[in-house]
């Protein structure tokens, strides 16, 4: 393009004329710039430099055109001394192309050799821009997939569980196993492992896995599905111990369901159990049952229950173990009342000397029953037997109550016209011959006329007589007894004895049986359920004994023992009257008990 001001052609990019200046871009062209001159002429209006002149004034235009020249000549060679700036080579060889140099006038100064040309093209930097967009797009994808990444233990752990959902079980083995490898501290993998082991039917493995989870603490209540599947599976096997052991934790967390289905597994163990003669086990379950409230047999407890409080209490009551019999019968009380319930635990009360309580046990089984004489008679006894130990003591007022009471419960009972008070067995000195002292008592309003008292010294395990001794306490020789009268006795056994209950004094009163005293305390052993001391039936005689004990025999419990015939050296009086046997055996009530009923229960 031509200047119009200088006439200097340009590139077709140029804006600006690099010589005067002029805006080229609004200039419009003329024919002698589309057909391209063929020769580059320079006009310029005439000036007093180039006008001919003579003297001081060519002078003075030759110096001008000397000093620019010299001018051109510095800034050539400096431009010579510079790096070459490649776009402006590129200029000078097109300007060199377009028009010949030649033509201008020795004095004109190419300002382009000095001046940058402004370089219009936009398509380098676009490139770089989209290639650094690129750059950092593929890096910051690059960076996200690496931090996003799933590490390979959690993605073969998730696999595992999704196997294990689509009941691949096989799959699921080699794949948690795989996570196993790079997890060993982690319980969710065991208990995964463990339920892949159940599906395969590789138990024990599976147990292994619970029992490591465990330890590392996180139980099955993490993972309810196992527990339930493993449960299962060994309630088909029979081995409920372990089912329940399962089910326990769950049911305590509260998870949803999990009561009733333990409740329900403790009832079908604790039949199989009662069937199979294990009452301990089947007490356990059905207590569980009763205790959980829920489950589909929970109606069933308290029957179930009675039935095993029963034959608990008569197997330690046969064994003597008389604290874990009390223990069943209270129990067995709270869920029903039974008038044999509270006669068993009145003859158990007897046994270990709470007379008391024993009384008060019975009072209660009288009360249950409407009309039971045998129930009387017995209570009538222990009255007896009661006021004669508070007689003994000293405690003449309470212990005549006792008496006045037994007579009024039953009418062949008498209240003794003579008592015994302040009565004690003990050893004489340091030796083994015991010794028996107390007072002769008479509680009525009349006079004793004749009294004869004896003392024998039994041996309850040869069960004879070691000793006796006979005393008149009143005769024609001896003044009468008077009324609230007392009058002491004392008598020491010519035979030795040993402290530990196995003999005892017996009393007679005019040849009536008053009250035998046992030297010592004797030590019961577990099959010594006939107590010869006693005055009241022992409870193997007065309780059945259930269906899978043998009956023992029968003994008469007040028969009194033969007494021996008399040696040369003493003569014993005649063998007192022997006290009638009390009929203990309570009365068959009409209807099936809920032991009857639960064992009909159980028949497969």
């Amino acid at each position: 393009m031509k200047c119009p001001g200088c006439g200097l052609y340009h590139p077709p990019q140029y804006e600006n004329c690099v010589s005067c200046g002029v805006n080229l871009k609004n200039q419009e062209p003329n024919n002698q710039d589309v057909a391209g001159p063929s020769v580059v002429t320079t006009e310029r209006p005439a000036t007093r430099d180039d006008e001919p002149s003579s003297g001081r004034g060519r002078g003075r235009g030759a110096k001008r055109n000397e000093e620019r020249a010299r001018l051109e000549e510095e800034l050539e060679f400096r431009d010579d001394e510079r790096a070459p700036d490649p776009n402006r080579v590129r200029m000078e060889e097109a300007s060199e192309n377009e028009f010949d140099m030649s033509e201008r006038p020795p004095d004109s100064v190419r300002r382009s050799k000095h001046m940058k040309g402004g370089y219009k093209s936009g398509v380098p930097t676009s490139v770089g821009i989209v290639l650094a967009v690129t750059v950092l797009l593929v890096s910051a994808g690059a960076v996200f997939f690496f931090v996003t990444k799933q590490p390979d233990d959690q993605r073969l752990l998730e696999e595992g569980q999704k196997q294990l959902a689509n009941g691949q079980y096989a799959f699921a083995v080699t794949t948690l196993n795989q996570a196993l490898a790079m997890r060993k501290k982690d319980g969710k993998v065991y208990l995964a492992l463990a339920r892949a082991y159940v599906g395969v039917d590789q138990v024990e493995k599976a147990w292994d896995c619970i029992s490591q989870a465990q330890q590392l603490g996180l139980g099955v209540v993490a993972e309810p599905a196992l527990a339930s599947d493993l449960a299962n599976y060994y309630r088909q096997r029979g081995k409920y111990e372990r089912a329940i052991e399962l089910l326990r934790p769950l049911a305590k967390a509260g998870i949803p369901g999990k009561k009733a289905e333990l409740a329900d597994l403790d009832a079908l163990w604790g039949d199989e159990a009662l069937r199979a003669g294990n009452v301990d086990q089947a007490l356990k379950c059905w207590e569980e049952v009763r205790d959980l409230r829920e489950g589909s047999r929970y109606g069933e407890a308290d029957a179930r229950l009675a039935t095993i409080y029963q034959k608990s209490a008569n197997a330690a009551a046969n064994d003597n173990d008389d604290a874990k019999a009390l223990v069943y019968l209270s129990k067995l009380n709270n869920i029903a009342q039974n008038s044999r319930n509270y006669e068993m635990a009145s003859d158990i009360y007897v046994r270990t000397g709470e007379l008391e309580l024993a009384i008060d046990q019975l009072r209660k089984a009288i009360k249950m029953s409407a009309r039971n004489p045998v129930l009387e008679k017995k209570l009538s006894l222990l009255l007896s037997k009661r006021g004669k130990e508070l007689l003994d003591q000293g405690n003449t007022d309470a212990g005549y109550g006792y008496l006045q009471q037994a007579k009024e419960m039953n009418g062949d009972s008498k209240v003794p016209e003579i008592a015994l008070r302040n009565v004690e067995a003990s050893f004489e000195g340091g030796s083994h011959l015991p010794k028996i002292s107390g007072e002769v008592w008479n509680p009525s309003e009349k006079a004793v006329n004749t009294l004869n008292l004896k003392v024998e010294l039994y041996d309850n395990t040869n069960s004879r007589v070691v000793w006796f001794k006979d005393q008149k306490v009143v005769d024609e020789f001896v003044p009468p007894l008077g009324a609230k009268d007392a009058r002491p006795f004392e008598f020491l056994a010519g035979d030795p004895v040993k402290n530990n209950g196995t003999a005892e004094f017996r009393i007679y009163l005019d040849g009536t049986l008053y009250k035998s005293y046992p030297i010592g305390k004797k030590e019961r052993t577990a099959k010594s359920d006939d107590d010869s001391s006693t005055s009241t039936p022992s409870l193997s005689a007065l309780k059945p004994i259930p269906a899978e004990r043998p009956k023992p025999k029968s003994k008469p419990v007040f028969a009194q023992p033969d007494v021996p015939k008399a040696d040369t050296s003493a003569t014993i009086a005649p063998s007192p009257n022997p006290v009638p046997t009390v009929d203990a055996t309570p009365p068959v009530t009409k209807g099936s008990s809920s032991e009857e009923k639960t064992m009909k229960d159980l028949e497969p």
